[in-house]
């Protein structure tokens, strides 16, 4: 076998049999099929908590504002989505603290709905505003959490939703400011997104909760002047991989199961799809709710 060096430091040709083969090095070869898990590994991840809205609800394909963020600031900081649907600031209190055992990050991202606080169903000034409040207490308390934690914060700011009126606008105004004056980056949903009155604007809305792909996408537009600084907050940690540290796994297999109760307005619409795929499919088994744990 005779072998000839073509000149290229990735490969040799060998005349084998009257035939030319080319055989890549073995670690060239190797790395370049590790190159994407490797830089993965190298990532810093970024944790963000939120609701059903932070999920991509109702944008195409899922892609939602906070997808879009992860993409726009590249392979080296990741943005791991860790939002529950239906989230309050109890439940994500559960959740951040899930988080920080399992990534140990450097920086978080908490953008929360004052509407499934209860804001939207409140009626009268009084309660408008006890609920910002109950809504605002929460937030500083899974701040404190992240930075107990060492995580530097960026909040996302309170945004519109279908169902508020002039006395809960009042109330998520009240709350932006309050948020804006914490000293931490915030992206303000609100501004871009608010018709003037608290609620979507028909072009951005998909449902009163949730905004539509335009909605998602002017929501990330308004991430934009803070990237710098959550890129300098994750750099700050040690780069991670996406599994889980053994300290999490330990944790999770000792702790009892948990039981998280859905908040009334998805209780409400549990009994509504309950009721209406019993009316509808006679010729199916009748669904019944499972009682209460």
């Amino acid at each position: 076998r005779r072998v000839l060096y073509i000149g290229a430091p990735a490969r040799f040709a060998y005349f084998l049999n009257g035939r030319v083969v080319y055989r890549l090095f073995a670690l060239r070869a190797a790395r370049a099929a590790l190159a994407p898990l490797l830089l993965l590994a190298r990532a810093m991840q970024c944790p963000q908590i939120g609701s059903s809205v932070a999920c991509g609800w109702s944008a195409g394909g899922r892609q939602g504002w906070a997808q879009m963020l992860d993409e726009a600031l590249g392979p080296q900081t990741r943005v791991v989505n860790e939002a529950i649907p239906g989230s309050d600031t109890r439940i994500a209190a559960t959740a951040l603290a899930a988080a920080l055992l399992r990534w140990k990050p450097k920086a978080v991202v908490i953008a929360l709905s004052a509407g499934n606080e209860g804001l939207p169903v409140t009626t009268g000034e009084a309660a408008a505003e006890a609920c910002a409040e109950t809504f605002l207490g929460g937030l500083e308390a899974l701040v404190a959490a992240a930075e107990r934690a060492g995580a530097a914060v960026v909040l996302g700011s309170v945004y519109p939703h279908g169902a508020y009126k002039a006395v809960h606008y009042g109330a998520i105004t009240r709350v932006a400011e309050t948020m804006r004056g914490w000293g931490r980056p915030v992206f303000d949903f609100l501004t871009p997104l608010d018709d003037g009155a608290g609620r979507w604007p028909e072009a951005l809305q998909a449902d009163p909760a949730h905004p539509n792909s335009e909605g998602h996408r002017r929501m990330f537009e308004a991430t934009r002047p803070h990237w710098e600084a959550l890129r300098r907050a994750a750099a700050k940690g040690e780069p991670n991989s996406k599994r889980p540290s053994k300290e999490f796994i330990a944790r999770r297999r000792a702790a009892p199961i948990e039981y998280v109760h859905l908040s009334p307005y998805l209780e409400a619409l549990e009994a509504v799809v309950f009721a209406l795929r019993n009316k509808i499919s006679p010729y199916l088994p009748p669904v019944r709710r499972a009682a209460p744990i």
